[in-house]
This record gives C-alpha cells, sequence and structure tokens, in this order.
C-alpha cells in the first residue's frame, strides 16, 4: 500500500498539542505549519533530480538541481493552505492551485465550487493538500478535478487520516502515495475522525 505514516517524535509531539482542544487557534496554526514543514522532508524525497554542473570557490563540482517544471502543491480550501504554507517553507520554487470543496452536512458528499491551476498543471508533479483525510470523499473529487486536466502524477499530504478513508482512496487509487502525519481508525456518525482533532478549518480560522 502506498501509504507512509510519519511517525517522528517532533511530529508526534506537536500533533498531541494541536488535537487537544484547548489549543488556541494561533497555536493550532503555527504547529500545523511546522508538521508541514516536518513532513516536507520525507515528502519531497520521491522528487526527481538532474545532474547539475557548477564552480565552487575552489574548483568544479558536481551537483543535483530538482528536475523542472517544478512540483505544484494544491490546496483543498480553505484548511489545506496550512500544508502549502509549510510546505513551501522549505522548498519555495513550487507552484501553487486551488480546489475549493465543502461537505454537504446530511449527504456528506463534496461540493465543489472553484478551482484553478497553473496551465501547464498536467506536466507537474502535484501534491494534493487537505489537513484531514476522513471518508475521503474530498480527496477522491480533488484527484477527479485534477485528472479532467491531464494531471496523473499526484500524492496526497495530510496531518491526520483515518484508516476508512485511506482505504477508499487507495481502493479507487492505488498507485497514489499517500503521507500523513498521524493515522485513527475511526469515523463517528458525521464524519469525523476520532478520535481525531476537530474540523481543521474551524480551528484553524477561528470560526
Amino acid at each position: 500500500m502506498n501509504v507512509t505514516v510519519l511517525d517522528h517524535p517532533l511530529i508526534n509531539h506537536y500533533m498531541t498539542i494541536i488535537r487537544n482542544k484547548n489549543t488556541s487557534s494561533s497555536e493550532f496554526k503555527s504547529l500545523a505549519k511546522k508538521v508541514s514543514v516536518l513532513m516536507g522532508f520525507e515528502v519531497f524525497k520521491e522528487l526527481l533530480v538532474n545532474n547539475h554542473k557548477i564552480e565552487t570557490p575552489i574548483e568544479n563540482y558536481r551537483g543535483i538541481k530538482i528536475h523542472e517544471p517544478y512540483p505544484c502543491l494544491v490546496s483543498i480550501l480553505r484548511a489545506g493552505s496550512i500544508i502549502v504554507d509549510g510546505l513551501s517553507e522549505i522548498f519555495p520554487y513550487c507552484s501553487t492551485g486551488y480546489i475549493g470543496i465543502f461537505r454537504d452536512e446530511k449527504s456528506l458528499r463534496p461540493q465543489t465550487y472553484f478551482e484553478k491551476f497553473p496551465k501547464n498543471i498536467s506536466k507537474r508533479k502535484v501534491f494534493l493538500c487537505d489537513p484531514m483525510l476522513a471518508t475521503g470523499g474530498s480527496i477522491i473529487k480533488s484527484i477527479q478535478i485534477l485528472n479532467s486536466y491531464d494531471c496523473n502524477d499526484i500524492s496526497i499530504v495530510t496531518l491526520l487520516s483515518s484508516e476508512i478513508g485511506i482505504k477508499n482512496v487507495v481502493t479507487k487509487y492505488p498507485n497514489y502515495r499517500i503521507y500523513t502525519a498521524q493515522k485513527d481508525f475511526d469515523l463517528n456518525d458525521k464524519g469525523f475522525i476520532v478520535p481525531g482533532l476537530g474540523d481543521a478549518g474551524d480551528r484553524l480560522y477561528d470560526t
């Protein structure tokens, strides 16, 4: 299964604070970005590179350069932007795309209201960012949208995933990798991850 759960002491420490219901919105936002930065070192390991020759102050050196075009970070609005901010912190050359999705509270089905991508999105490696992978509905809908732009090189980056959500995505898209800081097993009857961290968007933006 193409799923990477980042079991790292710093990430687990910060995620414990993020999950705490008493953590303020400002601290939640700061730590969510910090976890995203830490995840970036693992997430970006799959980037392709080219040999690149330079001159140091001493002599010639054969190094590497990230293959162009550089990747695109796609935020599932609104909460996905915190992961985009974190990943951009360590690789600021990425372009950014946006998909606006909200979940119907009764049907739990994703509803799309906005999409905007770089013109050459089909030629870029895409990292699809959303803090929560609960039922998987928003991720699957977003992948369908990206596929409609002939974009097929996609990885998913999330802070917290449910076992059910992972299974739903992997069953439909077995070749796309999922990176998640942590994983929980259950969903409640409202489709929230249990024990989870609540609604990431509301906690990020104090709404």
